[in-house]
C-alpha cells in the first residue's frame, strides 16, 4: 500500500528537490506522510505521474 506513491515522492525529491516535492503534495492533495498508507490505485498513480509532468515538464519513470 502506497509503495509506488512513496516512490514518486522519493524520485522528485532526489531529482528535483524539496520545492518540487512540496508542489507534488499540493497538486495531488496527498502529502508525503500520507502517501505510504494511501492505496496505489491506477487513479492515484496516474494523478502522481500527471502532476509530476505538469510540475517538471518531464514524464516521470514508472515506479515498480
Amino acid at each position: 500500500m502506497g509503495r509506488i506513491l512513496r516512490g514518486y515522492y522519493e524520485y522528485v525529491f532526489k531529482v528535483y528537490g524539496l520545492e518540487t516535492k512540496n508542489k507534488l503534495g499540493i497538486m495531488t492533495k496527498i502529502s508525503s506522510i500520507v502517501a505510504p498508507i494511501t492505496p496505489d490505485t491506477p487513479e492515484n498513480i496516474e494523478l502522481f505521474k500527471e502532476s509530476i509532468k505538469k510540475i517538471t515538464g518531464v514524464v516521470p519513470p514508472n515506479i515498480i
